[in-house]
């Protein structure tokens, strides 16, 4: 089998693709996001059956002029393909450097080295392991999620099912959809095709009724939309066609305006914007780290937030759907294109092109340059601080927040942020390592955007010639997002800092290692010879903020490594704190990990003390590790247990004696017994059920050693 066949699908995908961008960008001013995701989603379709579509379709020759040099020779052959003659005449030959495009053709020397091997069979090979490898994840991910729903729960909590059965009724959802709780803080989930499931992270507990809501709204919208069904149609056409990036690029816009398209229907039932952009933003930001499997569709992810948040508070935004008349009237019209692209034959006719070495070379140098992408995303909010905002910058993969006055984000005012209506802003930002241009909009709080950035060949030499060495363009967007510049390098110096190279300056950058939080630190005394130190402070969360919060609760002069190791146990100023504002005051160190460790926290201590125990920390230890919790002992004082020594409640929860035992055991006689009787009773397996068995054959009144003597003996 010859390359042919592929180029001839590669030429289909492209073209069937090319049609769908073109006509998703007339869509994209008057349409919905659900019409675009409907086109999207007949594309995906359409790419599955198109090598058999064509096997059944008339034929018709699409002739694609291939220049000669760019074609590599087929060591073994005996001459080259005279002019005219068609290449899928000779297919093996012409073709075989061709079939993603040339860049998998090596230049040989005309004089064979050795044994032949087919370019052809390469790909085929290359295409295979791929295709394999792209299957078996598709094949593993149902069962990762059949992992995932059985280390979750069921949530049985009359508020969540009750939202949960309105949520459905209003978006006509028909299928049965299992809601479950996940232990861990996963993002909110869904998944499943015929038995829709949505999960939600283990903090979801705490939510307000308006954020239990919009979250449902938003994960029944998909199982409404049939999307998690689309998304595996999606993870099978790129498995398939793996090596044409522009399916990965379709599937994404598939993802894209799925998200918009449930956003949506989340207005449409009736959700106040404002405040579902701000669920958005704080779920996108508390679970977008979180792992997930990848056909599960999560809530919010951070590469498409900015996009999502302008367009929910875009009012003048159209957001209706298609009707069954439009919707069938596109799928027709989209198959109807689908056929002639099916049917089409690609074959490639080489012809004489004269290589130009000179320009190939400035063209390779260019493309060397400059192929870096210096774009990506930004986001702006108002801080808790006066005259402060939060920044965040997003660069491929990589995230950088930060907060930073007002003031230094040039050609920006504070009325901009707050605007309630659509503002578009456009602006530079100049700094020694280069300029970024900035492109968003600003509303009701909220900025975002995009960014180009463009690397200063200045700052580039000043490295080079302090000894550090010339940063990559990509290396220059870390330092210049992260202000690490020549005033840094100098404060280093200052501080006894050993000379970074570039590597360590940049990963500095990347971790939050700033001029501020070096200058910071350095001032309280945090002074180290390497930057290394300073980046696993930061990577712990050990900011100046941090150190003069527990400097001002007794807490002073730590060396590094015991400042990782106690906010590594989330001892931080409110613990210390709260502590103290319940008797707590002067804990060393160890006492204050230790505390932490076992769960004391203030809560704990207040409702202890609300029962009538005042605790030392030993006996707070004791009581929590043993589960002895303030609801425990206001239940057991609610059924006359009152007065407990701590010694009689750690052995009463020790041995299972729990409120609900004594309350069985007083419905069926046993009331008012004292506590250590029940525990004897509890220790020898008498129950409520053996007790009801006795009573029922007419054995009523035994006393406690009578009854566990009988449980001793066996008796039923």
């Amino acid at each position: 089998m010859t390359p042919a066949p592929l180029v001839d699908i590669f030429v289909r995908i492209t073209l069937l693709l090319a049609a769908s961008a073109l006509l998703d960008r007339v869509l994209r001013r008057h349409a919905s996001a659900a019409t675009r995701h409907l086109l999207w989603s007949i594309a995906i379709a359409a790419l599955l059956p198109l090598s058999l579509a064509s096997l059944t379709l008339p034929a018709w020759e699409l002739r694609i002029p291939v220049p000669r040099a760019s074609v590599a020779p087929d060591i073994g052959a005996d001459a080259a393909p005279p002019n005219g003659v068609a290449a899928s005449n000779t297919a093996p030959r012409a073709t075989s450097a061709l079939v993603a495009a040339a860049p998998l053709a090596a230049t040989r020397d005309a004089t064979p080295r050795g044994p032949a091997v087919d370019g052809a069979v390469i790909l085929y090979v290359l295409y295979g392991v791929g295709l394999l490898i792209l299957l078996a994840r598709l094949a593993l991910e149902p069962l990762a999620l059949a992992r995932l729903a059985r280390e979750s729960r069921d949530v049985t909590d009359p508020d969540w099912r009750r939202t949960l059965d309105d949520a459905v009724r209003q978006l006509g959802v028909t299928l049965p959809v299992r809601l479950l709780q996940s232990g861990t803080n996963v993002m909110p989930l869904t998944f499943g095709t015929r038995r829709p499931t949505i999960l939600f992270p283990a903090s979801a507990v705490a939510w307000t009724e308006e954020r239990r809501r919009a979250v449902l709204l938003h994960e029944l919208a998909h199982v409404a939309r049939r999307d998690c069904l689309v998304q595996r149609l999606a993870s099978l056409a790129c498995a398939l066609y793996w090596p044409h990036p522009g399916v990965w690029w379709a599937a994404r816009r598939l993802r894209v305006e799925r998200e918009l398209a449930c956003d949506d229907r989340v207005l449409a039932a009736g959700a106040p914007a404002r405040d579902y952009a701000g669920h958005l933003l704080e779920i996108a930001h508390a679970f977008g780290p979180a792992p997930a499997p990848a056909t599960a569709i999560g809530m919010a992810r951070a590469t498409q937030l900015e996009q999502r948040l302008l367009a929910v508070l875009d009012e003048a935004r159209h957001r209706a759907g298609l009707g069954r008349g439009p919707r069938n009237l596109l799928i027709a019209a989209s198959v109807a294109g689908c056929l002639p692209v099916a049917a089409l034959r690609a074959t490639l006719v080489p012809i004489e092109v004269a290589a130009e070495p000179g320009k190939q070379a400035t063209s390779s140098r260019r493309a060397a340059a400059g192929g870096q992408d210096l774009s990506g995303t930004w986001e702006l909010r108002p801080s808790d601080e006066p005259g402060r905002v939060q920044l965040d910058v997003r660069m491929g993969d990589g995230r950088h927040g930060r907060t930073v006055p007002l003031a230094q984000v040039e050609a920006l005012t504070a009325g901009q942020i707050s605007a309630t209506t659509n503002g578009s802003v456009q602006f530079p930002i100049r700094r020694e390592q280069g300029t970024f241009t900035i492109d968003g909009a600003c509303r009701t709080g909220v900025c975002a955007g995009t960014y180009a950035f463009e690397p200063s060949p200045a700052f580039a030499e000043e490295l080079q010639r302090r000894g550090i060495g010339r940063p990559a363009p990509q290396d220059q967007l870390a330092l210049a997002i992260a202000d690490v510049g020549t005033a840094y390098l100098d404060a280093l110096d200052v501080a006894g800092y050993a000379k970074p190279d570039v590597r360590l300056l940049v990963k500095a950058a990347q971790h939050g290692v700033d001029f501020g939080y070096l200058k910071d630190m350095t001032s309280l005394g945090y002074r180290f010879g390497s930057l290394h130190p300073l980046i696993r402070l930061r990577d712990h969360g050990v900011d100046p903020t941090y150190i003069r919060g527990m400097a001002a609760n007794g807490i002073k002069g730590l060396p590094a490594e015991e400042l990782v190791r106690i906010r590594d146990h989330g001892v931080d100023p409110e613990y210390i704190q709260g502590l103290a504002s319940v008797g707590f005051t002067g804990l060393s160190v160890d006492a204050l990990v230790e505390a932490r460790d076992h769960g004391i926290d203030p809560k704990y201590i207040r409702g202890m003390q609300a029962q009538g125990y005042k605790q030392t920390l030993v006996d707070l230890r004791r009581t929590r590790d043993h589960g002895v919790d303030p609801e425990y002992v206001r239940a057991l004082a609610a059924l006359d247990y009152t007065g407990l020594e701590i010694d009689e409640l750690v052995t009463a929860r020790d041995h299972g004696v729990d409120p609900a035992y004594v309350r069985d055991m007083a419905a069926h006689g046993y009331k008012g017994v004292p506590l250590d009787a029940l525990i004897r009773m509890r220790d020898h397996g008498v129950d409520a059920e053996y007790v009801r068995r006795l009573q029922k054959r007419g054995l009523t009144n035994l006393s406690v050693d009578e009854i566990i003597r009988r449980r001793d003996r066996g008796e039923s």
